[in-house]
């Protein structure tokens, strides 16, 4: 499960995003690691993560 923190900043990204939330995160994180900032770089990963996941469950909660 999230942190309650973690989980209102990955609303807030699907709030902006929508459906490119986590390729919003992604580019976040490369971003990140090209300036070598790794620690931010795997906080944004960890978004990007969980905001694939959150994605493919609502899909595949339409064909239930």
């Amino acid at each position: 499960m999230l942190n309650n923190g973690f989980s209102h900043f990955a609303d807030a990204l699907v709030f902006v995003h929508g459906r490119h939330a986590a390729g919003e995160a992604a580019r976040h994180a490369l971003l990140c690691e090209k300036s070598g900032d790794t620690e931010t770089a795997a906080y944004w990963r960890k978004l990007q993560r969980q905001l694939a996941i959150r994605q493919e469950k609502q899909a595949s909660s339409l064909y239930c």
